[in-house]
Formats: C-alpha cells, sequence, structure tokens
C-alpha cells in the first residue's frame, strides 16, 4: 500500500470494528452465498464457493481475529478478494462503502504492537476513528495454505 499518494478502500464491518481492503485488491463482492465444507481444513476456513466456475476457498474473519463466531447468513456478505497466489472468499457482516484515504490518513501498522498488527498493511485515521486496512496476504498462514495444497481445485491461480 502506497503510502505516497490516494489510496482507495472498501470499508466493511465485523462486529463493531471497522476493516477496510485496498481496493486494488478486491474482485468482487457478493451476497452470502452457500459454503460447502472443506475436510481437513483449520477452523478459519469455513469451505469453499464456486465464483465463476473456479472453487476457491472462504475465510471466517470472525474466526480469524478472535471474535464470536456466527455462523454466516444471507445477511452476510463475501468479499472475493486476490493475494499475491491465490484468490480467496472472506465473510464480513456488512460492507459499507469506498473511502479515498490520503498518504497523511495512513500511518504504519507495525507501531500498533498487538496480534493483531500481523494482519494489517495500515492503519487509516478519520477524524475520531481508526480504519484497520487489512493485508490480504497475511490472513492465511502458510500451514494453512498447506492444507489447501491438497485440493488442487483450489490451487487455481488468482482470479483476474
Amino acid at each position: 500500500m502506497s503510502k505516497n499518494k490516494n489510496t482507495q478502500v472498501l470499508t466493511f464491518q465485523l462486529g463493531s470494528q471497522e476493516y477496510a481492503l485496498d481496493i486494488i485488491n478486491i474482485v468482487r463482492v457478493v451476497r452470502m452465498v452457500a459454503v460447502t465444507p472443506a475436510p481437513n481444513t483449520p477452523p478459519v476456513i469455513e469451505g469453499v464457493v464456486n465464483v465463476r466456475g473456479r472453487v476457491i476457498p472462504v475465510l471466517n474473519l470472525r474466526i480469524r481475529f478472535g471474535l464470536t463466531a456466527v455462523p454466516p447468513t444471507i445477511h452476510n456478505h463475501l468479499l472475493i478478494v486476490r493475494t499475491t497466489d491465490r484468490t480467496l472468499g472472506l465473510i464480513v457482516d456488512r460492507v459499507s462503502k469506498v473511502l479515498t484515504l490520503g498518504a497523511n490518513e495512513l500511518d504504519d501498522a507495525a507501531g500498533m504492537g498487538s496480534a493483531m498488527a500481523r494482519y494489517l498493511a495500515a492503519v487509516g485515521k478519520l477524524n475520531d476513528r481508526l480504519l484497520l486496512i487489512l493485508d490480504p496476504d497475511s490472513l492465511l498462514s502458510v500451514e494453512e495454505a498447506k492444507t489447501l495444497t491438497g485440493h488442487t481445485v483450489l490451487m487455481e491461480p488468482a482470479l483476474a
């Protein structure tokens, strides 16, 4: 995420906390669909979905961030995001809006000093609130990614 120019982010909520992803990583936003469980995967991997003929893994961000696990409903949204080497679906409670953040509104996440910092690309400063901007490449650990290796259909390249 460049801190020398304006950055557009898509904001969304999990519980009462607001998060965001750089718009460049967003492939599409869809209403929640049925997720097929994937055997022998960690709890953070909710399962898989078929998006335009491609099967992609779906992560439950509530579980990833240690929030109260709530079964997804039709009121949730599914963010289809591109990482460096794959496409993922992310279950979120609600999608809010697209914001443009200037360089002076972005701060490095490393200074947060929390376990959450490893999942962040930056922190947005918006008047009286902070916006946690996620790094999509950090959402799936190496070990979790290895559990998907046996599912050859899940290893398709990122959606264009």
